[in-house]
């Protein structure tokens, strides 16, 4: 009889245990609808409208991209009715399952937006402390949209002789052959050597 007791007291202490961890484990009354997905070079950004509070624990969660990896999902209650939640931008161009407060929801993440590519180019002119000119230096840098072609000229602010100058892009200094100094490589140039 002793035996059957503490069986039957062990049984119901095991279920007592798991009934109080499910009753601990977190609950919203919460509901959430997905509003936008969208994504940057910071990462993946996904708006909810929602009615109700979650707690901190339930504002994580999982980002599980289909048939794939999965990142972390770290979201924010923005206001009463909104969540935002961040993801890495590697979800992009992907459909992506997102797991966060007892929700699921499907989604296709778009591409991130590539940045536009930039050229810079290294900017020659003599150095200002002359005369005598010895030498090429490299004032700064001019960036834009599309490659330089050799003989390109642009109109750009030199900080060091404090005016504005043509320059040319070149290979090379310029009047390689005449000058008393040299500047090997693909930039910007004040178009003549010094005399």
């Amino acid at each position: 009889m002793k035996k059957n007791l503490l069986v039957v007291f062990v049984v119901l202490s095991m279920l007592m245990m798991f009934a109080g961890t499910a009753a601990a484990a977190p609950s919203s009354d919460g509901t959430a609808t997905l509003v936008s997905a969208e994504n940057g070079p910071s990462g993946a950004v996904f708006i909810f409208s929602v009615t109700g509070e979650f707690s901190k624990s339930q504002l994580n969660g999982t980002a599980q991209v289909e048939g794939g990896d999965g990142y972390g999902l770290h979201c924010s209650q923005v206001d009463d009715s909104t969540v935002r939640c961040l993801t890495s931008e590697k979800v992009g161009g992907k459909n992506v399952k997102l797991s966060w407060g007892g929700l699921v929801f499907w989604t296709d993440v778009p591409e991130a937006p590539s940045a536009p590519t930039q050229y810079c180019y290294d900017v020659y002119d003599w150095n200002a402390d002359g005369p005598p000119y010895v030498e090429w230096v490299n004032f700064g840098t001019y960036c834009q949209d599309s490659p330089a072609n050799y003989g390109d000229f642009i109109t750009w602010y030199n900080p060091g002789w404090d005016d504005t100058y043509d320059y040319e892009f070149l290979p090379e200094s310029p009047d390689a052959e005449w000058c008393s100094f040299y500047q090997p490589g693909d930039a910007y140039y004040y178009p003549s050597c010094p005399e």
